[in-house]
């Protein structure tokens, strides 16, 4: 099967998304601490949930844009539904992440820190509906194509 670069640019963004969705859950646990109390060394919470962000998340969510721009009129099949599982992580992790954030002690809430998951929960939903988008339009242009087929 030969994909197109709007296929592998989704295969990116799931990527992306799985190593968002990791190192969001296990920074939170980091945060949470041994023993519901905290990291036992020093942190600056803040600042390394912004450097999650803009290392894995905001790559994760422009490469989604990248490849539904490139398969928007014609649509992909693959990387619509390479679309919808990363949107499906997404929304799964940052559901848990939520209930993860009670548990932070309140000094660490900083920064993006309780509300990155509010930010993230719908922008999961935003790739999965993308991803439905390329899938749909692939399906009914190939119906199209089929039809004018038969009228040749």
């Amino acid at each position: 099967m030969n994909l197109k670069l709007e296929d592998w640019t989704s295969l990116a963004s799931l990527g992306l998304a799985v190593m968002f969705v990791a190192l969001l859950l296990s920074f939170y646990n980091f945060i949470i601490g041994p023993q519901g109390i905290g990291p036992e060394r020093v942190v600056e919470p803040g600042s390394l949930m912004l450097q999650l962000i803009f290392i894995s998340a905001a790559p994760c969510l422009i490469l989604a844009g990248v490849a539904f721009v490139l398969a928007k009129s014609s649509g992909s099949p693959v990387g619509g539904a390479i679309l919808i599982t990363a949107g499906i992580i997404i929304v799964a992790g940052m559901a848990f992440g939520l209930t993860m954030v009670p548990r932070i002690p309140s000094q660490y809430i900083v920064g993006a820190v309780g509300v990155a998951p509010f930010i993230f929960l719908p922008a999961g939903a935003g790739i999965t509906g993308m991803g439905g988008y390329m899938l749909a339009v692939s399906k009914r242009r190939r119906i199209h194509s089929r039809d004018l087929d038969d009228l040749r």
